[in-house]
């Protein structure tokens, strides 16, 4: 049974079920059966009072929602996430004991760079050598320093490293397009995160030279139309012969796949202008039939740009993408630092411990998003 989380329906699926009403009956941390007519959308809104958090819904149950976020089952329980969980939850784990900053010699001195080490009492330390991590910042809520603990997911690799007594140093370099080459590829760094899988074999030729984890988050790719827009995606046929926009950089494997070949079947024209304002700005002009990017750097970018009444995300996703960590493949340890990422991973999802930092880094960026004010254009 599918359903629309179209934002505008929220308020007729309140009058079917008051929030006075279905507050006093939910308590925090209990599961929330799905009734008809619930969408993501509307559950969020009686939850949390916004539905814009309804992708902390859909992330706290992956696994159960494995047809995305616009299909939902009446009788399916959900687990949603405390919103007290920043305040009240499990304290995050002890800082790097050592942190310092220097700049990078040779070719990448215009590079800055801060290295985080290890404590040597952390529990899982190991004497083996330290390996090498490598990320970036300006990629809320996943990586950032200005973050709590580096971003969710900076957390949760560090999170899995130790707990496979894996010893780590963790470089914060702000260019991406250095990181898989040379970075990466010439092994001055170990393992790098978070990159998107594109799909192997395929046109990403220096992706595919990488090995990739399994997930350590999966995001939504989102369709973002105008309000007043009559454009329903629900089946892939519905884009044909429409103008989507995805800023230049990003990849676009989830638009050229088995089965989905819109770009070498011109089933879709793509304009890849600089920026997502750009998109944004060039679909409001009715240049455009929608923009496509993924769900966080959308409505963040919406938030600040003051569109929200008038842009809106569409209820069937793009793709949902895996962010993972990765090795070069002629990496003389490729396999092994691979599998002890993917053992952590396991072990964070077996104690409950990866539910608790993304609840806590997730309920902290949509609290965030909220009270963003429209930059000055």
């Amino acid at each position: 049974m599918k359903f629309r989380f179209v934002f505008m329906l929220v308020s007729g699926l309140m009058l079917a079920c008051p929030f006075s009403v279905w507050s006093a009956e939910y308590r925090c941390g209990q599961p929330y059966e799905v009734v008809a007519g619930d969408t993501l959308g509307s559950v969020a809104e009686k939850v949390y009072g916004s539905s814009i958090k309804y992708n902390l819904i859909f992330y706290a149950n992956r696994g159960l929602l494995a047809e995305g976020p616009s299909v939902i089952k009446v009788g399916q329980k959900l687990r949603i996430p405390c919103e007290q969980a920043e305040a009240d939850g499990p304290a995050p784990e002890p800082a790097p004991a050592a942190v310092e900053t220097s700049p990078v010699t040779g070719s990448d001195a215009r590079l800055a760079v801060m290295v985080t080490v290890p404590d040597a009492n952390r529990p899982g330390y190991d004497s083996q050598q330290v390996i090498q991590l490598l990320t970036a910042g300006d990629y809320a809520p996943f990586t950032d320093q200005s973050l709590p603990q580096g971003g969710l997911i900076t957390e949760l690799v560090e999170q899995a490293l130790t707990a496979t007594g894996i010893r780590f140093q963790l470089t914060w370099i702000n260019d991406w397009s250095a990181h898989l080459d040379p970075l990466l590829k010439q092994k001055k760094y170990d393992m790098g995160f978070p990159w998107f899988y594109p799909g192997c074999p395929g046109k990403d030729t220096l992706r595919c030279e990488f090995l990739f984890s399994k997930p350590v988050f999966e995001v939504l790719i989102v369709l973002f139309t105008r309000t007043d827009s009559t454009l329903v995606f629900e089946k892939d046929r519905d884009l044909e012969g429409k103008r989507l926009c995805r800023p230049a950089g990003y990849f676009t494997h989830d638009l050229e796949r088995a089965g989905r070949e819109w770009l070498s079947g011109k089933v879709i024209e793509l304009k890849q202008p600089h920026s997502v304002k750009d998109c944004f700005d060039l679909l409001l002009a009715g240049e455009v039939d929608g923009v496509t990017t993924d769900d966080f750097t959308g409505r963040d970018a919406l938030a600040r740009l003051g569109y929200q009444d008038r842009i809106t995300p569409q209820a069937r996703e793009i793709s949902v993408e895996a962010l993972s960590v990765v090795v070069h493949k002629t990496h003389p340890r490729a396999t092994i630092l691979i599998n002890r990422v993917n053992q952590g991973l396991a072990a964070l999802h077996e104690s409950g411990r990866y539910d608790e930092i993304m609840d806590r880094h997730l309920l902290a960026h949509w609290s965030r998003v909220e009270t963003l004010q429209p930059e000055s254009r």
